[in-house]
């Protein structure tokens, strides 16, 4: 099954709940011994590694994404996250990734993004794929189960900071998670769980108003970060750039903010549809420069 669907990810549609459970177990296990913050290095300055925004179950943008990936060839591939959810292709999106990962475990990595939790699922879509597809939502333990095991963020070249959503409140959170080594469910874990939380939630502000954090109109306990925020957690971890997603911004699909060393993607086209339409955006990286690309 894994090979069929890597010849054609559409074929993910007729997987059976065995089969489905036997790639998120084959996979979990590979997640599970991965930290919690990744450490992606080249192994010279020409070693390119890719950095993917959100999905959402768009599998012609992620067909697309593939296709230059093969064209490219980076050492390296990391998924930032929100594979799933409001798209028509959710189950067939994260099967695909799922068997990429098992078949080369060291060049492709998958974070967890806002929508990579149950209860975002719930609402978003998922579940009703899981249910319509398989009938039992008691089953979701499995999908709970690969959730917790994903990493949160990824340091890359040693100075390219990678993460769904953003910083957090505390500035310590890296050196944090750095200490753990097994894989629980962060977010029951009180004393760490708000920081993660922000982590996949936070987004930019760029208003000389909001130097530091400002409630989100996301919801409770999501906010904004600003420019000093900003500053200081790069200048704490000397980190050059911060890449992430979790936001569109229709009609080029990216971002720029504080002074262009903050680069939002979105790797899913036409996210809203043709009244809002948008490109399909990646980065790549060579040493520490971060490369937009634009996928047509």
């Amino acid at each position: 099954m894994i090979k069929k669907i890597l010849q054609s990810p559409f074929s993910a549609k007729k997987i059976s709940f065995n089969d489905f459970i036997d790639i998120i177990e084959k996979s979990k296990i590979i997640f599970e011994k991965e930290p919690y913050v990744l450490k992606l290095n080249a192994s010279s300055p020409q070693e390119k590694i890719l950095i993917i925004g959100d999905i959402h179950g768009n599998l012609p943008s992620l067909i697309k994404i593939k296709e230059k990936i093969d064209e490219i060839k980076p050492e390296m591939i990391l998924f930032l996250g929100d594979i799933v959810d409001r798209g028509p292709y959710q189950l067939e999106c994260l099967c695909f990734i799922l068997c990429l990962k098992i078949t080369e475990p060291e060049r492709y990595f998958l974070l967890k993004g806002n929508h990579e939790t149950i209860e975002v699922n719930r609402y978003y879509g998922f579940l009703d794929v899981l249910m319509n597809k398989f009938g039992d939502t008691e089953r979701i333990k499995y999908l709970l189960e690969l959730y917790n095991s994903l990493s949160i963020c990824a340091i890359i070249n040693k100075k390219i900071f990678c993460v769904h959503g953003g910083i957090p409140e505390d500035i310590e959170i890296i050196n944090k998670l750095k200490k753990l080594d097994k894989k629980p469910n962060l977010m029951s874990d009180p004393e760490i769980s708000n920081e993660v939380f922000q982590m996949i939630w936070n987004d930019p502000i760029e208003l000389e108003a909001f130097p530091y954090f400002v409630d989100n109109f996301r919801g409770e306990g999501i906010k904004q970060y600003g420019y000093k925020a900003f500053e200081e957690f790069m200048e704490h971890y000397g980190f050059k750039s911060l890449i992430r997603s979790h936001e569109i911004f229709p009609p080029q699909g990216y971002q720029y903010f504080f002074n262009g060393r903050l680069l939002t993607i979105f790797s899913s086209n036409n996210y809203r549809g043709q009244f809002s339409p948008n490109q399909a955006t990646m980065a790549l990286i060579e040493g520490t420069s971060v490369k937009l690309l634009i996928i047509q």
